[in-house]
């Protein structure tokens, strides 16, 4: 066994996993920059700390559950006037996650809620937080069968150890008594431990009317509201005033 393959099977035997898949080109970058002892061995480290954070990120990124990608960079702040630039920088430096405080993203469909929503849990995961993306519908079903389903089981212990939740859609369907019990179980284990974003269609006031319990709906929100922002985010869709269509041809004024 030759040198370079004896410094590969110790750094597998080390968990180096990095250091042994590049092990050549590392060799061949101080060689050519005639790096000192030191500098190799840091160059050696960085890289190996670097790889490990990204596959961290990758595998945080991977659990949140997030139905899709959407990043801070891509949100139109020029579209959306119910935040402002100030408001959204203080959101994307994280602090209040830090704090354990909540966010309620509340307006009609298409404003940007969820889009939001998404890209700060996404900015958190990269900033080594861990998060939760779930809608309410799915969370309903998760709580109701976590007893007797794994999967189900799964998905609230990651919840309950994330740094950050996404529950989104929250007032879309009715709920039941049992299901309105158990979020308020739920939102009460996480109090001053999880930061909660919730996106939602409803006003406070209605939430008595989803839930079908006033009472529940008063101590859920004040479960919610201790420490909590909430952005009333009204406008136009932003789907449908971008809306695209694939037909084409010298009709097009026929196709709405």
């Amino acid at each position: 066994m030759d040198n370079i393959q004896t410094l590969k099977t110790n750094a597998k035997t080390l968990g180096l996993i990095q250091t042994r898949n590049t092990l050549e080109k590392l060799i061949h970058t101080a060689e050519s920059e005639e790096q000192s002892y030191t500098a190799f061995l840091d160059n050696v480290f960085s890289s190996e700390i670097k790889y490990r954070q990204d596959k961290a990120q990758e595998k945080r990124i991977k659990e949140a559950g997030f139905p899709y990608p959407k990043y801070l960079k891509d949100f139109d702040l020029g579209f959306c006037k119910s935040i402002t630039k100030k408001q959204f920088n203080q959101l994307s430096e994280l602090t209040w996650i830090e704090g354990v405080y909540n966010l309620i993203l509340s307006g009609p469909p298409g404003v940007g809620k969820t889009h939001l929503a998404i890209a700060l849990a996404y900015h958190a995961c990269e900033h080594g937080y861990k998060a939760s993306y779930t809608t309410m519908q799915s969370l309903m079903q998760c709580l109701r069968t976590e007893e007797i389903d794994r999967r189900s089981r799964v998905k609230i212990n990651r919840i309950k150890k994330s740094h950050l939740l996404v529950i989104d859609e929250v007032g879309y369907l009715p709920i039941t008594a049992a299901e309105g019990n158990l979020f308020f179980q739920l939102i009460s284990e996480l109090q001053e431990q999880t930061s909660i974003i919730i996106t939602t269609n409803k006003g406070f006031e209605e939430w008595a009317e989803f839930l079908d319990d006033p009472a529940l709906a008063t101590a859920i929100l004040d479960r919610l509201s201790y420490q909590c922002d909430r952005i009333k985010m009204s406008g136009k869709s932003y789907r449908l005033e971008n809306r695209k269509s694939f037909l084409k041809g010298d009709n097009k004024d026929n196709v709405q």
